[in-house]
C-alpha cells in the first residue's frame, strides 16, 4: 500500500479524513502475524481489526519519529495512549479504527498474560516485566487493566482525590482517561471495581442499567467466541490485548439501537450507509508485536488464562446487573 496525501497525522498516528483507518508504527513481526491471519487463519479475522496493508514512511516524515505504540485514535480526532512505548520506526501498519462509528467511545484495554516477555527479551527486561506481573493481576488473573477511557459528560464533577494520580480529566470533551498505573493498583480481590468504573461511568439510572446489561452480554459472548477460536490455535502472543468498546453517550446509545433496528428517528432524513452505521459495542484482539505461531506447542495458555478470567468477571457483573434491572422494574 502506498502513502497518500489524504492521510493526516496526530501525535505520530496517521488516519484518513473519515477516521475509519489507523496507520500506526509497528514491528515486522506484527505485520507478519496479520498477514498470516489473512492467509491461513480466516476464523480469527472477525476478532481482529481489519488489516489493510502496510506503509513505509521516509525518515524525513515527522510521523515516523518517536511515535507511540498502544495508541487509540478516537473519532473526535484525539489520540489516547492507553499503554505502550515510543517506537522510532519507518514501518507502519494500516488497520481499521475500532472506535470509528462511536460518538463517545468508552474504551477498556486489557493486557493479556502472566508472562509479558517473549523469548528474544533480554534478562533485565524479563526481570522488570516479571516484577510487574507478580505485583498486579497479570500474575494472578492473567490480565491487567492497561488503560481506560470513559465518557462522563461535560458537567461531570472533578476527579476525586483518591483517583487524581490515575486520571486525567478532559472537561471539554467530558472524558476521564485512566493511565496504566490505575490498573496496577488492583488485586484479584478488587479488580471488579475497575470493571464497574468502566461499565457504569455515571449513576445507575434505568437507561444505564439496561445499557450495561446489553453491553455486558455482548462482551461476554464475544470474549467466549475469541477463547473458543484461540483454544484451537498454536500461537504465542506476549503483551497482546483485548480491547472493549461501547457507546458512552446514553442518548446516542438509544438512538443507535433504533437505527440498527431500522427504526430511524423522525428527524433522520437519509438512510444510513450500511458501511458507516453507528455502533453499540465492539471487542477486538490487538497488539501483536510479539505474536508468533508455534506448531506443535499447543494453545497459548498464557493468553487464554487472561481471556477466561475476563469472561468470569463479565459473567459475574452481568448476573448482578440483570438482578438490578429486575429489581428496578418491580
Amino acid at each position: 500500500m502506498s502513502k497518500h496525501n489524504t492521510y493526516n497525522t496526530s501525535d505520530g498516528v496517521l488516519s484518513d479524513p473519515t477516521g475509519a483507518v489507523v496507520v500506526k508504527p509497528c514491528t515486522a513481526a506484527e505485520i507478519s502475524f496479520y498477514e498470516s491471519v489473512a492467509s491461513s487463519h480466516p476464523d480469527l479475522t472477525p476478532h481482529l481489526p481489519t488489516y489493510m496493508g502496510q506503509l513505509t514512511l521516509s525518515a524525513a516524515d515527522k510521523a515516523a519519529e518517536e511515535v507511540e505504540s498502544g495508541t487509540i485514535l478516537t473519532t473526535d480526532g484525539t489520540v489516547e495512549r492507553l499503554h505502550g512505548k515510543k517506537l522510532a520506526t519507518e514501518l507502519h501498519i494500516v488497520l481499521e479504527n475500532i472506535t470509528n462509528g462511536f460518538k463517545k467511545p468508552n474504551v477498556l484495554d486489557l493486557k493479556l498474560g502472566a508472562q509479558l516477555w517473549d523469548e528474544n527479551s533480554k534478562p533485565e527486561k524479563r526481570a522488570r516485566l516479571d516484577a510487574v506481573s507478580a505485583q498486579t493481576t497479570s500474575g494472578s488473573l492473567g490480565f491487567r487493566i492497561a488503560g481506560m477511557r470513559t465518557f462522563k459528560g461535560t458537567d461531570a464533577p472533578d476527579v476525586p482525590s483518591n483517583l487524581k494520580e490515575f486520571v486525567e480529566q478532559d472537561k471539554e470533551g467530558g472524558y476521564w482517561v485512566f493511565n496504566k498505573m490505575y490498573g496496577r493498583k488492583f488485586s484479584a480481590k478488587d479488580i471488579n471495581d475497575g470493571f464497574v468504573h468502566y461499565i457504569f461511568p455515571g449513576s445507575k439510572t434505568q437507561p444505564e442499567l439496561e445499557r450495561a446489561r446489553e453491553v455486558l452480554a455482548f462482551f461476554l459472548g464475544e470474549v467466549k467466541d475469541i477463547i473458543e477460536v484461540f483454544e484451537e490455535k498454536e500461537s504465542r502472543m506476549y503483551s497482546a490485548s483485548l480491547l472493549l468498546v461501547y457507546e458512552g453517550d446514553v442518548d446516542e446509545y438509544a438512538k443507535t439501537k433504533q437505527i440498527l433496528r431500522g427504526q430511524h428517528p423522525e428527524d433522520e432524513e437519509e438512510e444510513e450507509d450500511e458501511d458507516n452505521l453507528p455502533k453499540l459495542a465492539a471487542v477486538k484482539m490487538i497488539d501483536f508485536a510479539h505474536a508468533t505461531w508455534q506448531p506443535g506447542q499447543g494453545p497459548d495458555e498464557n493468553a487464554l488464562k487472561g481471556m477466561r478470567s475476563t469472561a468470569t468477571i463479565l459473567k459475574g457483573l452481568l448476573d448482578k446487573t440483570e438482578k438490578e434491572v429486575h429489581e428496578a422494574d418491580e
